[in-house]
């Protein structure tokens, strides 16, 4: 058999008392960071059960996140032959959004006229075609004029 006799003083050899104590002391912290499916805390911070009641419920019940709100409109404007339109204010971000027909166009070869926006001394679109639609995105903000050139009918919209 192994030591397992008594010291002088009637003690168990350390061995054993070791053990024994060891054993104790892991199955008392090993209970401290558990992974508890009742344990309802989403911050890992202390037991749920002291928790007060309205805070448990206030971390339940978080506010939706926001929905990012559509773009607002900045310029609608229909017309045909050549316009300039009054100055608007734009943010960083900004969508041209065009259509044109030129197939009723006096000027139209063969039913294709062009289609030209400026904004001040930057060309945006230039198309020749019969009909079109696009959106062109631009990235800089400031005051805007925008000069439409063309022979057809044309719908422009700004958004940012």
């Amino acid at each position: 058999m192994s030591d397992f006799r008594p010291q002088r003083n009637g003690r168990l050899p350390w061995g054993i008392g070791g053990s024994l104590a060891a054993v104790v002391f892991v199955t008392a912290v090993s209970g401290c960071g558990s992974d508890d499916q009742n344990d309802d805390r989403s911050d890992g911070g202390g037991p749920a059960a002291s928790a007060p009641a309205s805070a448990t419920a206030s971390r339940k019940a978080a506010p939706a996140p926001a929905h990012k709100a559509a773009p607002a409109t900045l310029l609608t404007l229909t017309g045909s032959g050549t316009k300039t339109t009054g100055a608007f204010e734009t943010g960083g971000d900004w969508t041209l959004s065009y259509t044109f027909d030129c197939t009723k166009a006096m000027g139209a070869v063969d039913g294709k006229g062009n289609f030209i926006v400026f904004d001040q001394d930057d060309r945006l679109v230039n198309e020749m075609d019969k009909t079109g639609e696009a959106d062109t995105r631009q990235h800089s903000s400031g005051t805007r004029r925008l000069q439409i050139v063309s022979e057809c009918d044309w719908t422009v919209k700004v958004t940012g």
